[in-house]
C-alpha cells in the first residue's frame, strides 16, 4: 500500500508528487521520500508565484527566475568591451 506524498527541492520549492510505501514493519506508518511531505500545497497559485515549503506548511513566494547563461560570442564581445587594449592588440 503507498499514499500520494508531496515533494521540494533542497530550497523547499514545490516540484511534485510521489509515493510513500507503508513500513513493512509498521502497518499504517508509511515511510516518506527525503524532501517531502504529506501536508498539501495549495490547490493554486499565481503565475508569479510558488508554493514553498518552510518545515511546517506551505508559503507563497515570488517565483524565482532562471538565469539564462550568455554564449560564447556574448562573453567574448563583453570582455573585450571591458578590456579595449586587449582589442588593439588584436587588430595589429
Amino acid at each position: 500500500m503507498s499514499k500520494t506524498v508531496y515533494q521540494y527541492n533542497y530550497a523547499g520549492l514545490y516540484t511534485g508528487t510521489t509515493e510513500a510505501d507503508e513500513s513493512p514493519l509498521e502497518p499504517g506508518v508509511f515511510l516518506l521520500p527525503a524532501n517531502s511531505t504529506e501536508i498539501h500545497p495549495p490547490k493554486a497559485w499565481p503565475e508569479d508565484q510558488w508554493p514553498r515549503f518552510d518545515g511546517q506548511s506551505w508559503q507563497l513566494i515570488t517565483k524565482p527566475t532562471q538565469q539564462t547563461e550568455k554564449s560564447a560570442e556574448e562573453k567574448l564581445v563583453a570582455f573585450l568591451n571591458d578590456n579595449p587594449d586587449v582589442m588593439k592588440l588584436m587588430r595589429k
